[in-house]
């Protein structure tokens, strides 16, 4: 081994589970702000001083910003330390948040919310699952990815009814927003601190041999229906998991007071996930990813289709809140799993990488439109046209990812008979 070098039989227990608890972490500290709206949607609002529409613009800018970012954010996972990456990632986090926390013009913000992109994709995502590799075997890695899945729900429902606490003691909304803001930017740069403190360099981080880019094997991906029916099925389902944000300001819509619709939010980010997963994975273990996506997607279009034409009264409070939990149970579920579907379809081992690209590019473009569309129309219509046409869309969007889900099991029939 290398002078300095470290490996996954070489660290010791308590380095090892420090790396997993800071990059685990890390996997909601550095997209805090990023994730504010999913559980603060009306504090956001009303702490920026910005309109519905604005917003949606803000965050389709990172969206742009983050969907560019994902291959070349790749690359740089191969050519710099995790180390290195890690502690940039937070640090530029801590440095944008604490920016974000002086309530900027809209055009700062809309530079912010470009440098976030670039932050939480092109720095930050590329080391998210390599850092966990590096410090587990091929026998232990199933178990130490699914504790940190764990450590990403606990994290997420701490530091989110944290901030709920805060908010609580402002009767000013810009006045609780600052100083949530702050207590993000604090979290950041501790973890840049501890990053560079506990995350040693590895002997393994970079291959030897670095195999040249081929692009036949981009050329294969394309050209392989699996790759495809799995893309697009990640791309309506994704298209419901990142407008799952509207629920809470739903809420608040019909007469929910603030702190429920942000316990709801909450909840329903980080609570569920922390069983969803899971549950839904061991179940698409036994039942196959697409049959599994095929039930969770029915289940989510049914709660969603209630949600669009029931009435939007404060009657229709306490049924919401049920069926947003349930929708958000099978359809994290959904989203947990839909990336197996190539496995299913049979993906070549070899154009995996450049599969695993076109699914990242192509099924995280709803970041770009989704925001700004949303936003208008609440703006635009009233509370009930502006949530049936949500709603109804998403609701479309569910029926559109079962259709891929059963085209997909059409297809693995086909290649299975020969």
């Amino acid at each position: 081994m290398s002078k300095g070098l470290q490996s996954a039989d070489s660290i010791s227990k308590f380095t090892k589970w420090m790396i997993v608890a800071i990059i685990s972490s890390g996997a909601v500290v550095v997209y805090l702000t990023y994730l504010a709206r999913y559980s603060f949607y009306d504090q956001v609002i009303d702490g920026l001083k910005i309109t519905n529409t604005q917003l949606g613009v803000l965050y389709g800018l990172y969206g742009t910003t983050a969907t560019i970012a994902y291959f070349p954010g790749g690359v740089l996972a191969d050519k710099i330390r995790v180390k290195y990456l890690a502690a940039l990632g937070f640090a530029l986090s801590a440095v944008l948040t604490f920016w974000y926390s002086t309530v900027p013009s809209y055009a700062e913000l809309k530079v912010i919310f470009l440098l976030f992109g670039l932050c939480t994709t092109l720095i930050f995502w590329g080391i998210r699952y390599k850092a966990i590799r590096l410090v587990s075997t091929e026998e232990n890695y199933s178990t130490t990815i699914g504790f940190s899945y764990g450590i990403v729900g606990i994290v997420g429902l701490v530091v989110s009814f944290i901030s709920i606490g805060i908010f609580g003691m402002f009767a000013d909304a810009t006045q609780g927003f600052h100083i949530v803001l702050m207590f993000y930017a604090a979290i950041n740069a501790v973890f840049a601190v501890l990053s560079f403190i506990f995350i040693p360099k590895f002997q393994d981080e970079f291959a030897q041999e670095r195999k040249k880019f081929n692009f036949n094997e981009v050329v294969q991906a394309f050209k392989h229906p699996g790759v495809w029916l799995t893309t697009l099925c990640m791309f309506f389902i994704y298209t419901i998991y990142t407008s799952l944000a509207y629920t809470v300001s739903f809420l608040s819509a019909i007469g929910a007071t603030a702190a429920i619709a942000s316990v709801v939010g909450t909840i329903r980010t980080y609570g569920t996930s922390l069983f969803s997963s899971p549950i839904i994975g061991k179940v698409a273990e036994k039942k196959t990813p697409s049959k599994t996506i095929i039930i969770c997607t029915i289940i989510t279009g049914i709660c969603l289709a209630v949600m669009a034409f029931a009435p939007k009264t404060s009657g229709f409070i306490i049924p919401s809140v049920i069926l947003i939990i349930v929708l958000s149970f099978f359809l994290n579920g959904a989203y947990g799993v839909t990336s197996s579907l190539m496995t299913e379809t049979k993906v070549p081992a070899v154009i995996f990488g450049s599969a695993s690209g076109i699914l990242s590019v192509i099924g995280f473009i709803p970041d770009m439109f989704v925001s700004p569309i949303a936003g208008k129309w609440l703006d635009t219509y009233d509370t009930a046209g502006a949530y049936t046409r949500i709603f109804a869309v998403l609701t479309v969007s569910a029926v559109l990812a079962l259709v891929c889900a059963w085209l997909l099991r059409v297809y693995k029939k086909r290649i299975e008979a020969k």
